[in-house]
């Protein structure tokens, strides 16, 4: 056996132990990101039909100062797009198209913070887990070689407290897991609303003004309209 194999050798037989404690710090900040982003989503939860029913009038009449004042108002993500769009509503729709636009990936950035934590998380704490499992074995098996006689009881022992890092790996994994997923689903929902505020916009700037529709047309020659 050369040097670098007994080096890596009594690095094993410590055993999983500190596997544990990485996986039980690596949960702790998990459910932390876990909490953080709850609130973030609760704090600006968005009453979507309560506010579209408001922000319609408002726009079918283009009062802007009402409009702007709503979305003040409200403390959820979605508004903010279209607040953006309306502080460019005189340079025309091209602006406040773009003005939405860089707000959605704003607030897109905003939402996806930490996510890809939980993401890396849920894929890779069963891979930590089976790696403290394997040194836990290589250590049961190194003590059954210096056990003289009846080590089987003791190495089966020590085989099932290997397999513990695994099964704390897979508690890990699951629910970053299935936090991720939920999260990345609630930052589609956010920004297809705030898209969906802005087609409003967008789709009332392009129809005719009241009295542009009553405006007489021109008399063409010989009197006729």
């Amino acid at each position: 056996m050369d040097a670098l194999t007994k080096t890596l050798l009594q690095v094993s037989l410590g055993g999983s132990a500190w596997v544990l404690l990485l996986l039980l710090g690596l949960s702790v900040a998990s459910v932390a990101v876990m909490i953080e982003r709850g609130w973030l989503y609760f704090r600006h939860r968005f009453p979507e039909h309560h506010f579209v029913a408001e922000l319609k009038p408002l726009l079918r009449e283009r009062n802007w100062p009402q409009v702007i004042a709503l979305c003040r108002e409200s403390k959820a993500l979605e508004p903010q797009v279209l607040l953006a769009g309306l502080r460019h509503i005189a340079q025309g729709k091209e602006a406040v198209q773009e003005a939405m636009e860089g707000e959605r990936v704003h607030i897109g950035l905003l939402l996806e913070k930490r996510l890809s934590f939980l993401g890396t998380l849920g894929a890779n704490a069963p891979f930590i887990g089976l790696f403290g499992t394997v040194l836990g074995i290589i250590h049961a098996f190194k003590d059954l070689a210096l056990t003289e006689g009846g080590g089987g009881p003791a190495v089966m022992a020590g085989i099932a407290e290997a397999l513990v890092a695994t099964a704390v790996g897979l508690l890990v994994a699951i629910p970053a897991v299935v936090m991720y997923n939920f999260f990345h689903r609630r930052l589609h929902v956010v920004l297809e609303r705030s898209r969906g505020l802005g087609q409003l916009l967008l789709a009332q700037m392009s129809e005719p003004t009241v009295s542009e529709t009553s405006r007489p047309l021109p008399r063409q020659a010989g009197g006729q309209t």
